[in-house]
């Protein structure tokens, strides 16, 4: 791998090439699946409550099968979080272009991982889909999004460029321990669902591998590399409208408009666009909604636009307003003011 593999950029590219490769195998693993009979409606499982059943479970799951799901999500799980730990706390290094040997390892980890979870679809088929609800996968994605935004509110802004002020300790506890978070997000979702070939699947694997690509190239600056985070965000949306089309009922108003929303408000205000290409993209999705709301749907339906903007930059001060409880009565900062005054000099004579 360091022979090909050499700088951050390549580390990329080779990690998109690799994503449309298992893209390629999954597609062609289909023949193979079809021996498994999947489950049907059961008006008593989780998600039910949301009307909603996910259907590529297996209808005979074994003790072997559920074994090899959770087995595989904890052990790659735990190897993402030993190269984290290792990177942050023992070694002492800085952002580079050059791919640094714990880059390699994270790299290896994550590629390993996602063979195993082809070979452990094509032997079993199974996933933890068949013991948790869909919801706790989509949160964990949902986690993740908004934490970028918070993370990146000092680069980008989160209003139209507007930076929102929070405190400098809120975003060294974010570098700290998001890496954790994201990984675990990713890898959850990931083991989630087994290599099935749908569209929804399928833009869904390419996301999370490149966000396990992201993560194990820690202390480059492809990692911070602003137009590189915002492809990883993007991909939620495609992800998200296929899954809605599929499920029917509307849903894909709200997914796809909903996560356009964010990309106009928070997200390409990090690619430096000139001012006439903004106009126009805020044209034309003010058009877009005209179209859609006074001819396609009802014009009151238009909140549906706004619902997961209201919950991703919702969860971001619902994140801060909790940190600062906790940071505050354990005594890591002494003020709830963003930026507290200095204390009084004192004055001969007081």
């Amino acid at each position: 791998m360091q022979s090909i593999i050499k700088t951050d950029r390549q580390g990329a590219d080779w990690g998109i090439i690799f994503s449309i490769g298992v893209c390629l195998a999954i597609i062609a693993l289909g023949g193979v699946l079809t021996q498994f009979p999947l489950a049907t409606v059961d008006p008593s499982a989780p998600d039910m409550f949301l009307g909603f059943f996910y259907k590529w479970q297996r209808a005979d799951p074994t003790a072997l099968s559920r074994l090899t799901a959770w087995l595989g999500f904890a052990l790659h799980t735990l190897a993402v979080w030993v190269t984290v730990y290792w990177a942050t706390e023992k070694l002492s290094l800085r952002y580079t272009s050059e791919l640094k040997p714990i880059n390699y390892v994270a790299l290896g980890v994550n590629v390993f991982f996602i063979v195993l979870h082809y070979i452990q679809t094509a032997i079993f088929y199974d996933g933890l889909a068949q013991d948790v609800p869909s919801w706790t996968a989509q949160f964990t994605v949902i986690m993740m999004l908004f934490i970028i935004v918070a993370m990146e509110n000092r680069r980008r802004g989160m209003f139209f460029g507007r930076k929102v002020s929070f405190r400098k300790e809120f975003y060294e506890w974010m570098k700290r321990y998001h890496s954790y978070a994201f990984s675990f997000a990713v890898i959850y979702t990931f083991w989630f669902h087994p290599m099935v070939f749908t569209w929804g699947h399928l833009i869904g694997f390419v996301q999370v591998m490149l966000v396990m690509v992201q993560g194990s190239l820690m202390f480059t600056r492809m990692h911070l590399n602003k137009k590189w985070i915002v492809l990883i965000e993007l991909l939620v949306l495609p992800h998200a409208a296929v899954i809605a089309i599929g499920q029917g009922g509307g849903l894909v108003y709200m997914f796809a408009l909903g996560f356009l929303t964010m990309f106009i408000v928070t997200q390409m205000h990090a690619l430096n666009l000139k001012t006439w290409v903004r106009n126009a993209i805020y044209l034309g999705f003010v058009a877009t909604l005209l179209v859609i709301y006074l001819f396609i749907r009802q014009p009151y339906q238009l909140n549906e636009v706004i619902r997961i903007p209201a919950i991703e930059y919702g969860m971001v001060f619902v994140t801060y307003g909790l940190w600062l409880l906790f940071a505050r009565f354990t005594g890591r900062i002494d003020s709830f003011r963003v930026n507290a005054p200095p204390p009084p000099v004192p004055v001969a004579g007081d």
